[in-house]
């Protein structure tokens, strides 16, 4: 079974690859001119249409307008003049703020948007804003599906193998298939994220998952390296995963293996989530690492021991291994506290950011759900000394749905911003990023006021020793997702080792998404992303003054 699942998952790989191999390279683009209106004009009376003038001819994909809140306003049909397009505009459009998304196709067939604002009788600085939608996108719900998917195949292949080798011995011709299982779903999932990513990142609908041009794109980033190291020690894992459960194998040397590549397979986890980036990055990535194990170690164990030790025809083949995984599962629950709890110290920070930002409450769940897991843990444990299997029965089930969404909540919890990012953009006024690069070093992106209407943006780049550093060449790009708008291009002003600056304007309230591509030195060259969280506009105060 193991040899045709990695048979099918290499080639399933090959493909993508050969997929990412055809995407045609980057060439120049289309650029947007000059607009009419222009941005942030004050206009007294309605236009009659509005004027995007490209360095080129391009084909329009979709050209839209909104009000202040985010709503469409019906507008005649968009036309193609040469290098210009218009969109013509109702004549009795009210008093208000009005923004323009576009999303044009340049001659090399890749897609330039942007967005600019003006208004009507009133200054476009005082746009309203309304919250963004609070559904989530196709692409983001698929994303955090193969998360949670993934930690649960992590679990079978991880605690199921523990189980198996230290608790239940005779258990691995009845069980192996189960630990199979985990691994198909294992395999399946960073590829399915590498496919989704793209669309999650832009914005675009999960059909465009396929483009090749967004596959090339995810294969660069950080998060696409981690998923594609992370594919091939799966796939590498198969050989000895194998040997470690066939009945009466000694699993010695592929043991030995197993245990490196899995190492290298949590790794990959730890590399795209909240611990690679903040303060104490080091102690932030072990202590990850450690929580991810200790909760695949027990997660995996309770799966194997309600879908086939418990069963009444198995009962003759456990001998001590409820005992013994009675103590491995109390191990793995202290390394859970200890590591949650300074996790939640680093990332919370505060009572406040516990209880007043999404991120912190939905850790409350968490936390109010492995309560739950541990009270149930110690019936079991009563239940084991008791010799009380009927009672286990009905307990370690309700174990197993307890961690199915304890895992889900850890999926959606890795996709929002920590509260302590939350708490300190909400009360300074400004938003601070500290995304880690792959050589080691830092790039610290400064948004402020981090509020609707224009925003200065500083971008500072650390190596190893947070020592800043110049570099040759740095773009970004910013998107909301939630409302579909981008992502568009911020241009960005060199000042040698003190980083690079430039403006943006922001016209909605919400998580806006960043993407920063840098190249480090010739060879070099890396794209890292970070959501930042945008209020709604300030209140202007006019000051009148007198001689």
């Amino acid at each position: 079974m193991f040899a045709r699942c990695a048979g099918f998952a290499a080639g399933f790989a090959a493909v993508w690859m050969v997929l990412v191999a055809l995407a045609p390279p980057a060439s120049a683009h289309a650029e947007l001119v000059r607009t009419s209106p222009t941005d942030r004009q004050r206009l007294d009376t309605p236009p009659r249409a509005v004027v995007l003038e490209f360095t080129e001819q391009v084909q329009p994909v979709v050209t839209r307008l909104l009000d202040a809140d985010g709503r469409p306003v019906s507008t005649g049909e968009l036309r193609t003049l040469g290098r210009s397009l218009l969109l013509p505009l109702p004549p009795d459009l009210p008093r208000g703020v009005y923004v323009v998304t576009w999303r044009v196709v340049s001659s090399d067939t890749h897609p330039v948007s942007g967005a600019f604002a003006f208004g009507i009788g009133v200054e476009p600085g005082s746009l309203a804003t309304a919250p963004p939608p609070a559904g989530a996108s196709g692409a983001e719900v698929a994303l955090m599906l193969c998360r949670w998917i993934g930690y649960a195949g992590l679990a079978l292949i991880l605690g199921g193998s523990v189980f198996l080798v230290v608790c239940w011995p005779a258990g691995r011709a009845l069980a192996r298939r189960t630990v199979a299982a985990g691994w198909v779903a294992a395999v399946a999932t960073p590829v399915l994220a590498l496919l989704v990513h793209g669309p999650y990142l832009t914005g675009r609908p999960l059909v465009s998952a396929l483009d090749p041009r967004l596959l090339a794109d995810t294969a660069g980033t950080r998060f696409g390296l981690l998923h594609l190291a992370r594919l091939c020690l799966l796939l590498a894992l198969a050989r000895p995963l194998r040997a470690i459960l066939t009945p009466g194998h000694r699993p010695g040397r592929a043991a030995l293996g197993a245990a490196v590549l899995l190492a290298g397979v949590v790794a990959t986890y730890v590399g795209a989530g909240h611990a690679a980036a903040g303060e104490r990055r080091a102690l932030a990535m072990v202590s990850d690492g450690l929580h991810l194990a200790a909760m695949s170690l027990w997660a995996g164990g309770l799966v194997l021991l309600a879908a086939c030790a418990l069963r009444p025809r198995h009962r003759p083949t456990l001998g001590d291994a409820l005992t013994r995984f009675s103590r491995l599962a109390l191990g793995s629950v202290g390394v859970l506290a200890a590591t949650g709890l300074f996790q939640t110290w680093r990332q919370v920070g505060s009572f406040a950011g516990l209880t007043g930002t999404p991120y912190g409450r939905l850790l409350l769940v968490k936390i109010a759900l492995f309560t739950v897991l541990l009270v149930l843990g110690a019936l079991a444990m009563r239940a084991v000394r008791g010799d009380a299997a009927g009672r286990l029965r009905r307990i370690v089930p309700i174990e197993v749905a307890c961690l199915a969404v304890v895992l889900g909540l850890t999926a959606v919890l890795v996709t929002m911003p920590p509260a302590r990012h939350a708490e300190a953009t909400a009360a300074g006024g400004s938003a601070h990023a500290v995304l880690s690069l792959p050589d080691g070093g830092t790039a610290e992106v400064h948004v402020a006021p981090a509020a609707v209407g224009p925003n200065q943006v500083r971008i500072v780049v650390r190596d190893q020793a947070s020592r800043a550093r110049a570099v040759p060449e740095m773009t970004m790009r910013v998107s909301l997702p939630g409302r579909g708008l981008g992502p568009f291009e911020v241009p960005l002003r060199s000042h040698g080792s003190a980083g690079y600056g430039g403006e943006m304007t922001l016209f909605f309230a919400g998580a806006w998404r960043l993407d920063l591509a840098l190249r480090t030195s010739d060879i070099d060259a890396y794209v890292v992303t970070t959501t930042i969280r945008v209020g709604a506009a300030k209140p202007v105060t006019h000051h009148h003054g007198g001689r």
